[in-house]
């Protein structure tokens, strides 16, 4: 629990200064809603209700041409790789997401130290680490 407070506190203090003007949201919620549960209660209530078993990246960036989908790693760098390739592939898939418009999909991971082997096999999973 105390990496994970420490991992939310180093994204936010990365979002307020690589974009102090704003237009970012931390702890966003990816994937789909079953579309009979909006018909019946609206996006917002549905999603609501499928809240708890969404998973969410730590923050999202959004220009007119880009959309960020960002994970910190303090420890377990690999990781933040894999989730990022998952997360991308649930943009398109999710009826909530904040100001996305079809803008392509950037996937960041900051982080605070990076090796060699970890950094190719980001390369391959196109991930941008910062």
């Amino acid at each position: 629990m105390v990496r994970k407070e420490r991992e939310r506190r180093y994204i936010s203090e990365y979002m307020i200064h690589q974009w102090p003007e704003g237009n970012w949201q931390m702890n966003v919620e990816l994937g789909p809603i079953p579309q009979e549960y909006v018909d019946r209660l609206g996006l917002g209530r549905a999603a609501a209700l499928f809240r708890p078993t969404r998973p969410r990246v730590d923050a999202i960036k959004w220009t007119q041409k880009k959309y960020y989908i960002i994970e910190a790693k303090i420890r377990d760098i690999k990781a933040g790789i894999g989730d990022l390739s998952y997360y991308g592939n649930m943009i398109s898939r999710t009826p909530d997401l904040p100001h996305y418009d079809g803008q392509e999909v950037v996937r960041r991971l900051v982080v605070p130290w990076m090796i060699d082997w970890i950094q190719m096999a980001a390369d391959v999973a196109q991930v941008e680490v910062i």
